[in-house]
């Protein structure tokens, strides 16, 4: 079952009565998804879960990859003030930079279920995931950015470390869901990259 033709509610016109309805499906579904995996969740039990009929969750969202798009944003911002809260103050950015991508990496390990879902994402065709995931992109984005603070890099130079960095990350994590590569690779691989990106460039900083 999908969402009619109109499409779903936008979130920015919800009274406040339906953003703490929409807000307590999204908690629902985040709980089933951190005791399952995103293929065994049933949208039938998250909208039990949240005390909803189906039919009304489904004028929040237009399928269950929409839902949990929601989902792992909110998830995904979670994370982000988690790192906001506790970002190293001081070191190099080569040094800060590690220290972020160390910990989102160890977010996924503790919640591997979470990264499956983002692959899914990434193939929706779903226009409302398609929109959500811009967000989880920019969202990333900020986590590292945070981690320049105070450096004389250009800001295409930032976009370019950014760039590879999530590739790296992506590549990585991909092949340790599906079971190719261990987690230790993954630390490995974006250690390697930070230091090819850092000892090797012209403005490197030391190490």
């Amino acid at each position: 079952m999908i969402a009619d033709a109109s499409g779903p509610v936008a979130p920015e016109t919800l009274r406040r009565d339906q953003r703490e309805r929409r807000e307590r499906i999204i908690r629902a579904a985040l709980r089933s998804l951190s005791n399952s995996d995103y293929d065994r969740v049933k949208v039938l039990d998250v909208a039990r879960d949240s005390g909803v009929a189906l039919g009304t969750l489904y004028r929040y969202f237009t399928s269950k990859e929409h839902l949990f798009a929601a989902a792992f944003l909110a998830w995904q911002e979670g994370l982000q003030r988690k790192l906001d809260r506790t970002a190293p103050p001081e070191g190099t950015e080569k040094e800060r930079v590690r220290d972020v991508l160390h910990r989102t990496i160890r977010a996924f390990q503790l919640q591997p279920q979470f990264f499956r879902v983002l692959v899914v994402l990434q193939s929706a065709s779903d226009p409302y995931v398609v929109d959500i995931y811009r967000s989880l992109d920019k969202a990333f984005i900020h986590i590292v950015q945070s981690a320049f603070n105070g450096d004389t890099r250009s800001d295409a130079d930032h976009q370019a470390i950014i760039y590879t960095l999530s590739a790296v990350l992506d590549g990585g994590l991909r092949g340790w869901i599906m079971g190719r590569v261990t987690i230790d690779n993954v630390y490995e691989s974006i250690d390697s990259a930070i230091r090819l990106i850092y000892d090797f460039s012209p403005a490197a900083e030391d190490s």
